[in-house]
């Protein structure tokens, strides 16, 4: 699912990426662009979908290889404290988590899949213990 959706971002236009980038969370599935992207990927119209393309329109993503989402967001210097708050956040936390990946570098197409798809208390709590796991003391 992750790869139809990364492809089928990567053939639509400049402009209807421009367009989902400029979308927040909540408009993102009423966009035109968005209609397009599922009807190259076949993939349903879903709140998982939304999500997923809402994180990779703004995430340096590399389909090969990559760093899992906490390895990322470590490496990039993000702060405990913004993902205790992405945690913490409930219904906004897809918002804060978003912007802490437009921070990142090559993260792993399907780590932030993953992450995008099973998005709730347990994924966060699993983006909070990679991030702690992978720290260095």
């Amino acid at each position: 699912m992750y790869d139809r959706i990364y492809t089928a971002l990567e053939r639509i236009s400049k402009g209807d990426r421009a367009e989902l980038r400029r979308s927040s969370f909540d408009e993102i599935a009423n966009q035109v662009a968005f209609f397009r992207i599922l009807k190259l990927s076949g993939c349903k119209d879903s709140h998982q979908t939304a999500r997923l393309v809402y994180l990779i329109i703004h995430t340096d993503i590399a389909v090969e290889g990559g760093a899992c989402v906490g390895q990322a967001l470590l490496d990039t210097g993000v702060n405990i404290r913004n993902i205790q708050q992405i945690v913490r956040s409930g219904d906004n936390s897809i918002v804060y988590l978003k912007r802490q990946l437009i921070r990142c570098k090559s993260v792993s197409l399907k780590s932030v899949g993953e992450l995008a798809q099973y998005w709730g208390d347990n994924a966060r709590r699993n983006l909070m213990k990679d991030f702690i796991l992978n720290q260095k003391d």
